[in-house]
């Protein structure tokens, strides 16, 4: 029984609804008790530091499973010890050797809480919700809003409390009049990711817009290039979306960082994936293709209510989640084909939703 990762969940994804701390751990079959042990030693612990609302999820992968519990959004680190003193006991309990004390890890658990909670930055991204404009923090800096209607903070390289750059919310200076988000876009899919967010980027440019466009190749902000590399993950998005000179978003996310961190935003105007195929299984418990469609579709995290889910209808892992996925998020759906108009495109059309395909050598919207 090996501990293999422990990271934290800086957004909704594959297991949870919103952030918390996910454990990937390796077990061999006679060992898979493992796992109800664990459970039952992290909700002690739960219920112990006062967080008794937050939930389990557990999803097995052969060879092991992901472990993972939710937690405030201001508090990661130390779920994660919370998440890892729980395994360390049940590994302890499973192999009949004396179980770590977990009430006495109890008063650093609550030290490491008090020390990382910030209700300063609670009161900030109650307040961006209020507003019903995007909040996006990372280690560096906290950002309200997006592109022109974005306001950033940094973070200082020490960290005073309350934290400097998170003055109280009723004091702060940042004039919400000013603060909105704007449209962006997100794709991903196991090909074509960049070809497609770089045809978006130009449509958005000829109609007029400044976009801000985050691929593997780099970040773009209209003809200007502000980084470059593979930034087709969260970093890339915000380094995108923080501009203030962007007005269209368009932003690449792989399969990585939705699996390692969840999705960076969750107030997006569209998501797309464009297919699913055999390709970088067997890291974060995804052995399989209907399994990597599931992960894949995690970009519905990122639209707000009412955005639209765009998905290929030649694919049959996306074509058989499609309906119910939107369903669940309340989201519009969209379906493109290479094909012609038929089922179930001409049922979805005939119904009012959205298509689009190939007839006759032209592209049919």
């Amino acid at each position: 029984m090996e501990l293999l990762d422990s990271r934290r969940l800086t957004g909704p994804g594959l297991l949870l609804d919103r952030e918390g701390a996910a454990l990937e751990v390796s077990f061999a079959p006679d060992d898979e008790p493992v796992v109800a042990l664990w459970r039952e030693r992290v909700r002690h612990l739960l219920d112990a530091i006062d967080w008794p609302d937050e939930t389990i999820a557990v999803r097995p992968f052969p060879g092991g499973a992901s472990l993972t519990i939710t937690a405030p959004f201001d508090a990661l680190f130390s779920a994660c010890d919370v998440a890892e003193a729980a395994w360390a006991a049940a590994v302890a309990a499973r192999t009949n050797q004396p179980e770590p004390d977990l009430g006495a890890a109890l008063p650093i658990l609550h030290a490491a809480i008090e020390a990382e909670r910030d209700p300063h930055l609670v009161a900030l991204r109650d307040a961006a919700g209020a507003q019903g404009v995007t909040f996006l923090l990372d280690d560096r800096a906290v950002t309200v809003g997006l592109g022109t209607g974005g306001r950033t903070l940094v973070r200082p390289t020490a960290e005073p409390s309350p934290p400097a750059f998170l003055p109280e919310v009723e004091e702060s200076p940042i004039d919400w009049r000013r603060v909105h988000d704007i449209p962006h876009a997100v794709v991903t899919g196991t090909n074509g990711k960049t070809t497609t967010v770089r045809l978006l980027a130009s449509i958005g440019r000829a109609a007029g817009f400044v976009v801000g466009l985050s691929s593997t190749d780099g970040v773009l902000v209209g003809d200007e290039r502000i980084a470059t590399g593979d930034y087709s993950g969260p970093e890339g998005a915000r380094k995108a979306l923080r501009d203030t000179r962007v007005e269209l978003g368009v932003l690449e996310l792989a399969r990585g960082g939705l699996l390692r961190r969840g999705v960076p935003l969750t107030r997006a105007t569209a998501a797309a994936v464009t297919n699913v195929a055999a390709d970088h299984l067997g890291e974060y418990g995804i052995f399989d293709v209907p399994s990597l469609a599931e992960a894949k579709l995690t970009i519905a995290h990122t639209l707000r209510t009412g955005g639209r889910l765009v998905l290929s209808a030649d694919d049959p892992e996306l074509a058989a989640r499609g309906r119910a996925v939107a369903e669940r998020f309340e989201l519009e759906l969209g379906w493109f084909s290479l094909s012609p108009l038929t089922e179930p495109l001409a049922g979805h059309v005939a119904a009012g939703g959205t298509a689009a395909f190939l007839a006759d050598g032209a592209l049919v919207l």
